[in-house]
């Protein structure tokens, strides 16, 4: 375990988190995965018509995967799930299969209505919501200089629309762009509760997962 070193403010530890890439997946899941396939394939042959530059699907099958040791781990201090930038609502819609109290915060209003048509169709209770998932006065955290795609959502704050705080959950889940973890890293510490796990997608193959302390 590392922690990260934050001059008298809260702490972030990085936890030995040893998911296993080549576990199988229950048919059921497999279904819904075959689903979000079919929903990305679809986006993409016709990409032109609604460019969304920002947005990249992670690999869902390990995610699911690392979700599935998570929440069979107990690591966890509860059982509510937010997804910061939740996109096509997929990874939402999987922790809410393995019974994550789950929501998706997402910008972009014509990925909100794909994600709730998502959660509709495979009969999954998770939870969109549109808006910004950055806390209100987290921007401060970034560089002067810094150009990270999160900061840009000119959207309402999704926690003060719908009365809720960052600290209301035990699991926050992102894929952030090259270059940005550290400002999430940064937001997740200071505005999470304490004991809440970040789970944070990188790359094929590399998943971490954070819990912060006080």
């Amino acid at each position: 375990m590392k922690r990260q070193k934050t001059n008298g403010f809260p702490e972030l530890e990085r936890l030995d988190f040893d998911w296993d890439d080549s576990a199988e997946i229950p048919p059921a899941t497999e279904l819904i995965l075959k689903d979000a396939d079919r929903v990305l394939q679809a986006y993409w042959d016709q990409w032109n018509k609604k460019p969304i530059e920002q947005y990249v699907a992670c690999d869902f099958r390990d995610v699911w995967r690392a979700l599935a040791k998570l929440t069979a781990s107990k690591l966890a201090k509860g059982n509510t799930f937010c997804e910061w930038g939740c996109g096509f609502g997929i990874v939402t819609g999987l922790a809410s299969q393995l019974g994550w109290d789950a929501i998706g915060i997402e910008a972009e209003s014509f990925l909100v209505d794909q994600a709730n048509r998502f959660l509709i169709r495979n009969q999954l209770k998770g939870e969109i919501l549109h808006g910004n998932f950055l806390p209100r006065g987290s921007e401060r955290l970034a560089d002067a200089q810094s150009n990270h795609a999160s900061l840009f959502h000119q959207v309402e704050n999704a926690y003060e629309q719908h009365d809720l705080e960052l600290d209301d959950y035990a699991l926050v889940f992102a894929y952030p762009w090259p270059g940005e973890h550290p400002f999430l890293e940064d937001v997740f510490r200071h505005y999470a509760g304490d004991g809440a796990l970040l789970l944070m997608f990188l790359g094929p193959y590399e998943i971490e997962l954070f819990r912060k302390i006080a």
